[in-house]
C-alpha cells in the first residue's frame, strides 16, 4: 500500500512540474503579444492627447468666430427688418417682401 502512495506522490509532482513547464511556455510565448499590445496602447494614449490638444487648439479659435458669425446674423437681421419697415412706409398699398429664410 505504501508504493500506491509513492506512486501517487510521484505523480502530483510530475503534474506539478508539467503546470509549471507549460505555463514557462505560455508565458514566453504571450509576451512578446503583451508588450507589442503595450506598446500600441501608449501610442493610441499619445494620439488621443495629441488629438484632444489640437481639439482645444482649434476650439480657441473657433469660439471668436461663432462671436462674429453670431453678431453677423444679429446685423443682418436687423437690416432685413429695417429693409422691411422702409418698405412698407414706402408702399402701404403692396404686402411686404416675403421673409428670407436663414
Amino acid at each position: 500500500m505504501e508504493w500506491v502512495i509513492a506512486l501517487l506522490a510521484v505523480g502530483c509532482i510530475f503534474f506539478a512540474a508539467q503546470v509549471v513547464i507549460d505555463y514557462v511556455r505560455y508565458r514566453r510565448a504571450i509576451e512578446p503579444r503583451l508588450d507589442r499590445a503595450d506598446e500600441a496602447k501608449r501610442d493610441l494614449r499619445e494620439r488621443i492627447t495629441a488629438a484632444e490638444a489640437e481639439l482645444q487648439t482649434t476650439r480657441a479659435e473657433l469660439d471668436p468666430a461663432r462671436a462674429e458669425v453670431e453678431t453677423l446674423e444679429a446685423e443682418y437681421n436687423d437690416l432685413h427688418e429695417q429693409v422691411k419697415e422702409e418698405t412698407t412706409r414706402q408702399r402701404p398699398d403692396q404686402r411686404p417682401p416675403p421673409e428670407a429664410s436663414s
